[in-house]
């Protein structure tokens, strides 16, 4: 996506000022399908005339209507609501969850044409249901009187929930988003109708990163993040396996170190039960490393700490652009006007403008001492970050695990270790190593 076009559209929305709004619940289907090279996912254009993400490619879904609360849909749902509930892993009231599902698969059938339903007793024909979507989509009928006239079951079982996406504070329009995946049934091809979608494609995930990262295709940050989060996805059962959520925990705050206080985000990557250490680093001038739960309670409390400080966070600051890692930066960043910094070439992952660091850089936003090292490894992009003279280093994810509900790109091991001696060369064994997930590693 071109720098200036999101320079503008954050400028735009710091002058603005709108009020703050409740989110609308919102489903949203990244619709997955077997490729020559790969697996491919379905990716839609949206109208320049749209009010919200206007000319933006993101995957079929929209508002959770009344509709989709209605007995007569959900009635004919495989899953209860209570299943659904735990699905979703953060707890949401069981009727919210069913409802989500049912409009998953809802917007998935207006706007791409494929339906996750099975007929109870006789198929329906394929004239009886596209005509059904038609009277659908110009308001003929309801989505419960279409089910109940074809006598179809809805499968909520095949929708695989990956994350959580609210729109942060002072947009025009906000969003409680919940991101499905699902395969694309046996035999089945997608077809538009209406004034949704412009274009269609379908894509690796890689193919959609960089075409995004050459500017040729603009998305938001959900888009993005889920493509990454589907990157490397070998097979569809690898989504149950290793990206969907687990119950959510609570935020939790230690200091670690003089000036260094260790926040516990727990749904990294919009992620449900997969937490991350975000990092507040100085005394009055701070700067906020690897906020990557874009939720919102998480980032509030980075908020809190710094009020009651009396401080202001001036820079946000990422060990790697990993979802787990860096969700939450954007949403931060364009309510406070402030820079997120990125390693080497980390910036190309994100759909909206970063501030790249060399090794050795020292960033003038804290004021305390924060120097960036290029450690690649884990991935190229890779930073640690050295806080004062060396007592304490901030590994990302150069020490320890990784995080637990995402499937990461391939490291280059020779590289990793080579970057893990000059850490120890540089700072000293003996240095706490404050790493991105679980606690802290003593001084050795």
């Amino acid at each position: 996506m071109p720098l200036e076009r999101n320079d503008r559209r954050i400028d735009s929305l710091r002058d603005a000022r709108p009020p703050d709004l409740e989110p609308r619940a919102a489903a949203t289907v990244a619709l997955l399908r077997a490729g020559t090279h790969g697996l491919e996912v379905l990716l839609t254009r949206r109208p320049a005339t749209m009010a919200f993400a206007a000319s933006m490619f993101v995957f079929p879904g929209g508002a959770v209507d009344p509709g989709d609360h209605d007995p007569a849909a959900t009635a004919r749902s495989r899953l209860a609501g209570p299943s659904a509930a735990t699905a979703l892993g953060d707890g949401p009231d069981p009727q919210g969850a069913l409802a989500a599902h049912v409009a998953a698969i809802r917007e998935l059938w207006e706007e791409a044409g494929i339906l996750l339903a099975e007929p109870r007793r006789r198929p329906p024909s394929g004239s009886d249901i596209a005509a059904a979507r038609s009277a659908l989509l110009t308001g003929g009928t309801t989505f419960a009187a279409v089910l109940e006239r074809l006598d179809l079951e809805l499968g909520t079982d095949r929708l695989v929930p990956l994350s959580r996406w609210v729109t942060p504070v002072g947009y025009p329009r906000r969003f409680d988003a919940r991101f499905f995946a699902a395969e694309l049934p046996p035999d089945r091809v997608a077809s538009f109708e209406g004034d949704e979608v412009t274009e269609h494609a379908w894509l690796r995930p890689a193919d959609a990163l960089e075409a995004m990262a050459d500017g040729r295709v603009e998305m938001w940050l959900p888009t993005s993040t889920t493509l990454q989060q589907l990157e490397h996805l070998r097979s569809i059962t690898e989504i149950r396996e290793r990206l969907a959520p687990r119950p959510l925990a609570t935020v939790l705050v230690e200091d670690v170190a003089p000036s260094v206080t260790r926040i516990v985000m727990p749904a990294a990557g919009g992620v449900a039960g997969q937490s991350v250490n975000a990092y507040l680093v100085g005394s009055r001038d701070l700067v906020l490393v690897d906020p990557g739960d874009p939720t919102g309670p998480a980032l509030e409390r980075c908020l809190a700490l710094a009020a009651d400080r009396g401080a202001a966070i001036r820079a946000i600051a990422l060990t790697h652009v990993d979802p787990d890692h860096a969700a939450g930066a954007e949403a931060l960043a364009g309510r406070l006007a402030i820079p997120v910094h990125v390693g080497p070439g980390g910036g190309r992952s994100l759909p909206y403008a970063t501030v790249e660091l060399k090794d050795g850089t020292l960033l003038e936003a804290a004021d305390v001492p924060l120097r960036a090292i290029a450690t690649p490894g884990p991935r190229p992009d890779h930073l640690a970050y050295v806080i004062g003279t060396g007592e304490a280093v901030l590994t990302g994810d150069l020490v320890g695990a990784r995080g637990a509900r995402m499937i990461p790109g391939p490291a280059d091991e020779g590289a990793w270790a080579t970057s893990r001696a000059r850490l120890d060369h540089l700072t000293g064994p003996v240095s706490l190593r404050l790493p991105g997930h679980g606690p802290p590693a003593a001084p050795r």
